[in-house]
C-alpha cells in the first residue's frame, strides 16, 4: 500500500511541470513572476502591497518592510514596486537605517526613472548623506557615536550623479569638499572643487569654491624655500576670487590671503636671486629675481630687502668690464694653457666669501664670518 502511494506521487511529481510545482516542490524556489506581463504582475502583488500599506498603518514597521520587499522583489513590472521601494526607504530612515534607505531610494532611480518622485528622492539621498556625516544614529559596536564621512561623502556623489542638474548636486560637491578637506586629503578636496567652479560657475557656491580652493592651495604652501607651484595656485585662485567676487563678504579673507601669498612668492624670488648674488657671483641672474621679487609684492618688507640688494648688484653690473675686454686682458699663452695656474674651486669660494666679507658696501645682513673648509656637497 505504501509502495503503491509513493510511486503514484512520483508519477504526480513528473506530471506537473517546474513553474506549477514550485508551489509546493520543497526543493525549488518561490514562484517567478519577474518574466509575467505586467498586468499579471499588478494583479499578484496588489494584495501584498494593501497588506503591507495596512501593516506600515497600524505601526507595524517589519511586517510592512516583509510585504514590500514580496511587492518589489517577486513582482518587479508591476506598478507598485517603485511605490513599495519608496515607501520601503521611508521607513528606513525612521528607523535611521541609512544604508538600506539609500539602497532602496538608489534602486527606485536605477530601474525607475521616471518615477514621479524623483525630485523628492533625491532630496532625500541628500539628507541620508548629511545625517551619516552629522553622525546622526550612527554608533560603533552599537554603543559609541561617531561619524561616518567616508560613506556620507561617497553618498553625496551620488547625489551628484543621480542629479546633475538638480541644486542638491553642488551642494553635495562642496560638502564633498569639506569632508575631504576635514579629513586631511588635499587632492581629494581640489578635485571636488575645481569640478564645483567648472560644471557650476554661475552657481552660488562658485565664490565660496574659489576662496576654498585658494586656502587649500594655501596650506600646502611649505615657504619660500620649497616648491612654488601651490603658492602660485593659490594666487590665481585669490586674484579669481577677488575679479570674479568683488562684492563677496569674503573679500577681505581673500586680499588677506593673496597678501599673504604674494610675499611668500617674492620671498622665494629674492632667495634665489640672493644665491646668484652671493654663492654665484651672476649678477644678470640676481637682477632678473630681484626685479621679480619687487614686481610680486611691491609694497611688502621682502621688496624693499630686494631693492637693497638690487643697488648693490647692478653697481657691480657697472664696474664690469664688457665681455670682449676680458677676453683681450687674456695672454695668448693664457688661452691656449687655460687649465694651468688656474685657482681651484676651493680657493675661488675662499675668495669669493672674503670678497662678500670685506666690501663695505654690503648689508650688515648679508656679510659672512670666515667660512673655513668649503664643504661644496651643499651646493
Amino acid at each position: 500500500m505504501v509502495r503503491t502511494f509513493l510511486l503514484s506521487a512520483l508519477l504526480g511529481m513528473m506530471a506537473v511541470t517546474g513553474a506549477e510545482a514550485q508551489w509546493w516542490w520543497p526543493f525549488g524556489g518561490r514562484d517567478d513572476w519577474t518574466s509575467a506581463p505586467p498586468a499579471e504582475q499588478d494583479a499578484r502583488a496588489e494584495p501584498h502591497m494593501e497588506s503591507a500599506d495596512e501593516a506600515r498603518e497600524r505601526g507595524r514597521q517589519r511586517t510592512a518592510l516583509r510585504a514590500y520587499r514580496r511587492v518589489y522583489r517577486d513582482y518587479p513590472g508591476s506598478r507598485y514596486a517603485p511605490d513599495a521601494l519608496y515607501q520601503t526607504g521611508l521607513i528606513r530612515m525612521d528607523r535611521k537605517d541609512w544604508r538600506k534607505a539609500f539602497e532602496a531610494f538608489q534602486r527606485i532611480v536605477r530601474f525607475y526613472p521616471d518615477y514621479p518622485r524623483f525630485n523628492q528622492i533625491i532630496a532625500y539621498q541628500f539628507d541620508i548623506a548629511t545625517a551619516l556625516a552629522e553622525g546622526d544614529g550612527v554608533r560603533v559596536l552599537l554603543v559609541f557615536p561617531t561619524r561616518n564621512l567616508q560613506r556620507s561623502a561617497a553618498y553625496y556623489e551620488v547625489v551628484v550623479r543621480n542629479a546633475p542638474y538638480s541644486d542638491y548636486a553642488p551642494l553635495a560637491l562642496m560638502n564633498v569638499a569639506l569632508i575631504h578637506r576635514y579629513r586631511g586629503d588635499h587632492a581629494r578636496t581640489i578635485d571636488a572643487l575645481d569640478r564645483l567652479i567648472n560644471q557650476y560657475p554661475a552657481g552660488e557656491l562658485a565664490a565660496d569654491a574659489y576662496l576654498n580652493l585658494a586656502d587649500t592651495f594655501a596650506a600646502l604652501v611649505d615657504g619660500p624655500l620649497y616648491d612654488q607651484g601651490a603658492t602660485r595656485e593659490a594666487i590665481s585662485y585669490y586674484e579669481d576670487f577677488l575679479i570674479l567676487h568683488p562684492d563677496s563678504e569674503l573679500v577681505e579673507h581673500g586680499e588677506e590671503g593673496l597678501e599673504e601669498m604674494r610675499e611668500v612668492y617674492a620671498r622665494s624670488r629674492y632667495v634665489i636671486g640672493r644665491y646668484y648674488y652671493r654663492y654665484r657671483r651672476h649678477y644678470t641672474g640676481a637682477q632678473v629675481f630681484l626685479n621679480e621679487a619687487i614686481t610680486i609684492a611691491p609694497e611688502s618688507r621682502v621688496a624693499d630687502e630686494a631693492r637693497e640688494l638690487l643697488a648693490i648688484v647692478e653697481e657691480q653690473i657697472e664696474e664690469m668690464p664688457p665681455p670682449e675686454e676680458r677676453e683681450e686682458r687674456r695672454g695668448f699663452w693664457e688661452r691656449v694653457m687655460f687649465w694651468r695656474d688656474e685657482p681651484t674651486p676651493e680657493e675661488r669660494e675662499v675668495e669669493r666669501f672674503d670678497a662678500i666679507r670685506d666690501a663695505d658696501d654690503v648689508p650688515e645682513r648679508d656679510r659672512l664670518d670666515d667660512p673655513g673648509p668649503i664643504d661644496r656637497t651643499r651646493y
